[in-house]
């Protein structure tokens, strides 16, 4: 059966219709809706946001060419990297690093935080005893670690610094003049926002280059990705005239899949979802293949995707915190298929099932610092926050806001005593949920609070779910 091209104009107006409630947030939508070869359909088309970890795309082209030029992505870190001598990802690879199959524990909203950290300061970091969740290449795991590594690698074989290697290698050669990484070239940068608990916005803190660059650093344009998802297009057109060495077959080598994620389907579409080298290569039942990624920051979310069998591209941002770019992207690519099927209200229900991968056991310690962070949910107290927090948490919310939501949390489910370990589920050594209570309905639907670790074991997030 062939496959579906979606309805144009039905995406262009679920976009419309997401940039006016966006805006009614007081935030700002920029996006690209880009048939291959066309002229393409934008709003805030060369208005720089922060793309966040659809820098991994570039990060990974990048070691493409150096890769082309004689890198190993197959030697072990620690002897591209000898000052990694001694650390638990030491023996992990560049390849590993780029398919997100270090073992190694999803890591964000801490490495946003941290993207000005010098390499000194990371390999001191791991150092101090960076704790893996998994053996390598035993399952997925997104981690900004490795890329930030592949950073260091970079700079240690090119002998210069990352930021010049992606501009020499990947933006120069594809004229990708409104894309870069420091701050300070874009002076007419879309400012970033948090929304607080009760709608009011504040302006998010901008960071500058550092080692963390290589996994979100990049500013760029709705214009300039819509050149760099057509590269990605154009690539795959002759992938046989192109020498193994050349920037289009190192795009068409990034869009493979080396490791599966999930598979999400509904009663109307089957999606696989997959890890390539810096990017998400995705097979729809309805579209045939995908390619995409998605970025979140402190003020910014986004998502690219393009379809090769379709000759399509979209690219959203948003200038809120982790503004959901992917979930919008998606619901206007639904949209699109549900109008082009002759059935415009239908909407898909997805149900997902993820690749499941074993863990290293638990240590105590982190059962214990995940209950001790649940438990300031019903009482918080300053000190055991400072003992447990790393340097996201007030940066995030700062602590007044986060006294309010918790308290308001433990008032809506009349809570008043602590949490003990019965209540306690280790999903990996550094992720753990306490369920509030189970008693009147299953375990899966009551309410909960899951406290994720950072590599050192100390607290990124608290999240509550009703």
């Amino acid at each position: 059966m062939p496959f579906t091209h979606p309805d144009t104009q039905a995406i262009i107006s679920r976009l419309e219709s997401a940039a006016s409630s966006l805006a009614e947030q007081g935030g700002t939508l920029a996006w690209g809706v880009f048939p291959q070869g066309e002229a393409g359909t934008v709003a805030n088309g060369d208005v720089p946001y922060r793309i966040a970890s659809m820098t991994k795309s570039f990060t990974a082209a990048a070691i493409g060419r150096l890769r082309a030029q004689g890198l190993d992505i197959d030697m072990p870190l620690g002897q591209l990297l000898p000052e990694l001598s001694g650390t638990s990802i030491a023996d992990r690879t560049c390849r590993q690093a780029l398919t997100m199959g270090t073992g190694f524990t999803k890591d964000d909203p801490w490495a946003d935080r941290v993207e000005a950290m010098t390499g000194a300061e990371l390999i001191d970091y791991l150092k101090r005893g960076a704790i893996p969740i998994a053996p390598a290449d035993t399952g997925y795991e997104y981690s900004n670690l490795g890329y930030a590594l592949l950073g260091l690698v970079a700079e240690a074989v090119a002998g210069k610094s990352f930021i010049d290697v992606v501009t020499a290698e990947v933006l120069a050669p594809l004229g990708l003049t409104r894309t870069g990484f420091d701050i300070a070239d874009f002076p007419d940068l879309m400012p970033g926002i948090r929304i607080d608990r009760n709608g009011h916005n504040h302006p998010a803190e901008l960071t500058g280059p550092g080692v963390f660059s290589p996994i979100g650093g990049v500013i760029s344009t709705v214009n300039d990705i819509g050149t760099w998802m057509s590269a990605h297009l154009d690539a795959l057109e002759d992938i046989d005239s192109y020498e193994p060495g050349a920037l289009p077959r190192i795009l068409t080598d990034n869009q493979q899949s080396h490791r599966l994620i999930e598979i999400q389907h509904s009663e109307h579409h089957t999606e696989s979802v997959n890890y390539g080298f810096g990017l998400q290569p995705r097979l729809d039942s309805r579209f045939g293949r995908v390619a995409c990624h998605s970025g979140g920051y402190p003020g910014y979310g986004s998502h690219m995707r393009w379809f090769p069998d379709l000759g399509l591209s979209i690219v959203v941002f948003g200038n809120t915190t982790y503004f959901p770019a992917e979930r919008t992207v998606r619901d206007a690519i639904d949209a699109g298929w549900a109008a082009a099927a002759g059935t415009p209200d239908l909407q898909l229900t997805r149900t997902t099932t993820a690749v499941p991968a074993p863990h290293h056991p638990v240590a105590a310690k982190q059962s214990e610092t995940v209950l001790a962070a649940a438990n300031l949910v019903i009482d918080f107290d300053d000190t055991i926050a400072d003992e447990l927090f790393t340097i996201n948490m007030d940066l995030d919310e700062p602590r007044a806001e986060r006294r309010e939501r918790f308290s308001a949390w433990k008032e809506d489910h009349q809570l008043s005593r602590a949490f003990t370990t019965e209540a306690l589920t280790m999903l990996t050594p550094l992720k753990g949920t306490v369920t509030v209570s189970a008693a009147a309905e299953p375990a899966a639907q009551a309410p909960s609070i899951t406290v994720s670790l950072d590599h050192l074991g100390e607290v990124q997030t608290i999240t509550l779910n009703s």
